[in-house]
């Protein structure tokens, strides 16, 4: 008796279609949720967290000339601080608007000449006086390095938390160095020019089971030498490969650690961003 197969792989077939429809109607409904989820937070950052920015500023702007007037020049000082960061904020929030364009295909990340030494001085100069980073950061940029194509708000970011994170996790006075050159590298059927970014500290190190996951969200090593999210070595890879580039750190507990930031140059953009 011969067994006609036509049947059963018709009927493996139309199963595995149902399974495949089936898959396929999960993951629609998934990507509904997951553009539900993007809208909300693009209304949230966009426009309700402008609202508290707009007000601090502005109240901030009325102390401002209050002080001005009475001559109390160190208070003032202070504010003027406040309101740099308020203004920041604003950037940060237009920028993390910007990234989500990247569903639509549109220009996403604002890119501009920066010029690197530049950003790191203002960077330094922006940290707070406690951490006394004047005293202790000291920066070396190859004279040939000059600029980075890269969104100014998002590489100031980087250096911000890098540079920030290495002096917290380091002992008072101990110094920090950045170390800026740009290479060539081969790269595919020819060469590349890259930024490579080096922040080294000798603080107390990470743990060689923590090397791995350092950049996941919410990792944090040691919560009682500092506060915080988790979240600032975690968006600094994700900026850093945003623009193509990439992030890798290197640590000995008790000696300190270095991470590597290595960004293609992507000169080209003819506008350049003022740094101050």
């Amino acid at each position: 008796m011969s067994v006609d197969t036509t049947d059963s792989k018709t009927q493996v077939l139309e199963q595995l279609l149902t399974e495949a429809r089936s898959e396929a109607d999960g993951l629609r409904k998934r990507l509904k949720r997951f553009e539900k989820i993007v809208l909300s937070t693009r209304l949230i950052m966009g426009h309700e967290l402008k609202k508290p920015t707009t007000a601090l500023s502005g109240y901030l702007d009325l102390v401002s000339e209050d002080l001005e007037a009475a001559n109390a020049l160190s208070t003032l000082a202070y504010v003027q601080k406040a309101l740099e960061q308020c203004r920041l904020l604003d950037e940060l929030n237009k920028f993390y608007l910007e990234l989500l364009k990247v569903e639509r295909e549109e220009e996403p990340l604002g890119v501009k000449m920066v010029d690197i030494a530049v950003l790191l001085e203002s960077v330094v100069r922006e940290l707070p006086p406690e951490l006394d980073a004047r005293a202790r950061v000291k920066t070396r940029v190859a004279g040939e390095s000059g600029s980075i194509a890269f969104n100014p708000d998002a590489l100031r970011l980087i250096v911000l938390n890098l540079i920030e994170n290495a002096l917290i996790y380091s002992q008072a006075k101990t110094p920090v160095s950045i170390e800026v050159e740009r290479i060539v590298e081969q790269r595919g059927m020819g060469n590349g020019e890259l930024i490579k970014l080096r922040v080294t500290d000798q603080g107390v190190g990470i743990p060689e089971e923590y090397l791995k996951k350092i950049f996941s969200p919410f990792v944090r090593l040691r919560e009682d030498i500092a506060e915080g999210s988790g979240l600032g070595l975690t968006l600094v890879r994700s900026l850093v490969e945003l623009h193509g580039g990439e992030v890798s750190v290197r640590s000995a507990v008790g000696k300190g650690t270095t991470v590597y930031v290595t960004i293609p140059t992507g000169e080209g953009s003819d506008e350049v961003a003022t740094i101050e």
